[in-house]
């Protein structure tokens, strides 16, 4: 599975252990105007004075053994402070898990350490009803020819206060997964053809690409939503494909978006209203 996959690359690196993402924080429902058009009711630890509110949007460390930075942004605590905060929370854990393994490390080995690096930055990426699409950039380093980078991809229903998937707002996900593989396939190999300089043949990075991923995988995979250009709509949805998973590292990392009429007749009815116009992408 992507999601797999890109957890495994990062795992050593960020510290989440044994191949799987960190555990989604559960966070209460915050305000926001729902499907319905009715504000949501606020958790109390959103507004409790010393909490919540009093949470840097930015912490960062630097010694001799460690540099990291976690920041989560301005947009994401407005619409979900609690989400927020508990991101913070967890980046600072990561962050502390690695300085304590580079202390060790530099200790044990002084001559071959070099100074390990850490940042994370949450993003909130798209928002439609009370569904929000965040995004989080990691990237680290513990020695070596180089670090590793990778997004993290989720989508929280502020209604419920709970991470929500891309198959949950699927009648038929496997259907949609098939119709929108085939513009996963074609839109990498058009990139792997650009960052080539026009070289290589499309069909040929097609095949490959073929071979790495499949409809299966890809709901698997690091999936995001994306704006609209259309107001309070989602555009499409975005999967972020980290280095290796689809070329060498050299090629970087992938981010490939699927418009929302490529799958909308598979939409379930009470999301489907969520989802129009053209998805809105920034590089």
């Amino acid at each position: 599975m992507l999601k797999l996959a890109f957890s495994a690359a990062l795992s050593v690196l960020i510290l989440t252990g044994c191949g799987k993402k960190a555990e989604a924080p559960d966070v209460s429902p915050t305000p926001a105007t729902g499907i319905s058009g009715e504000a949501q009711p606020a958790s109390e630890s959103a507004t409790e004075p010393g909490s919540v509110a009093d949470v840097p949007h930015k912490a960062e460390v630097s010694n001799e053994a460690f540099v990291g930075s976690v920041t989560v942004g301005d947009s994401l605590f407005a619409v979900a402070p609690a989400l927020a905060a508990e991101l913070m929370k967890d980046g600072k854990g990561r962050m502390a898990a690695m300085q304590s393994d580079a202390e060790t490390y530099k200790e044990a080995d002084p001559e071959y350490f070099n100074t390990y690096s850490l940042s994370i930055e949450w993003t909130l990426a798209a928002k439609a009803g009370d569904l929000i699409s965040i995004e989080g950039f990691t990237s680290a380093y513990t020695g070596g020819a180089h670090g590793n980078y990778g997004t993290d991809a989720r989508i929280y229903d502020l209604a419920s206060g709970k991470e929500v998937f891309l198959r949950d707002l699927l009648a038929d996900p496997e259907a949609a997964m098939q119709d929108a593989l085939s513009v996963v396939l074609s839109e990498i190999a058009r990139l792997r053809s650009e960052k080539a300089g026009g070289g290589g043949s499309e069909e040929t990075f097609r095949g490959e690409a073929a071979d790495a991923v499949s409809a299966d995988s890809l709901m698997g995979g690091e999936i995001g939503l994306v704006a609209s250009t259309k107001d309070n709509a989602f555009g499409g949805f975005v999967v972020h494909f980290a280095p290796y998973e689809i070329a060498s590292y050299a090629e970087g990392a992938y981010k490939v978006v699927v418009p929302q009429a490529v799958f909308h007749q598979f939409l379930k009815p009470e999301y489907a209203g969520l989802f129009a116009g053209e998805p809105v992408t920034e590089e």
